[in-house]
């Protein structure tokens, strides 16, 4: 009995973990929402080709990139590039789409454990027992 009142509390608590958890992520979609909402009204015709023209550079780069070397680690990509780890893979998965590149296998090791995408001024210090 003693034991069952203790699971119910702990379920009660990682539950409340979980509503807290939800809430900090909805804030940060709120957030993201906002931001995209300014920078789409703020694109001009000028903008948008500078950005198309860098981003064809950037995928020129990367495309010569695999045609000298044939593979690389995404750090290196993100070195090389200066493009954060997320954006040289989104550009790598567009370029393979595009069939520009061919994506012909993915390494992948053990995760940190962070959400990369919630910032870390709303993040809560990570529970012993975790959620």
């Amino acid at each position: 009995m003693k034991q069952e009142k203790n699971q119910k509390k702990s379920s009660g608590a990682r539950l409340e973990r979980l509503a807290a958890s939800l809430e900090l992520v909805t804030a940060r979609m709120i957030e993201t929402a906002v931001v995209n909402s300014q920078l789409a009204s703020s694109q001009t015709p000028e903008i948008r080709g500078l950005f198309d023209t860098w981003l064809g550079y950037m995928s020129d780069e990367v495309a010569r990139f695999f045609e000298q070397d044939g593979e690389v680690s995404l750090a290196e990509l993100s070195e090389a590039t200066g493009l954060s780890r997320e954006s040289a893979l989104t550009l790598l998965v567009a370029l393979d789409r595009r069939g520009m590149i061919m994506i012909r296998s993915v390494k992948g090791g053990k995760g940190s454990g962070r959400n990369s995408d919630i910032c870390d001024c709303i993040r809560e210090p990570a529970s012993p027992g975790g959620v």
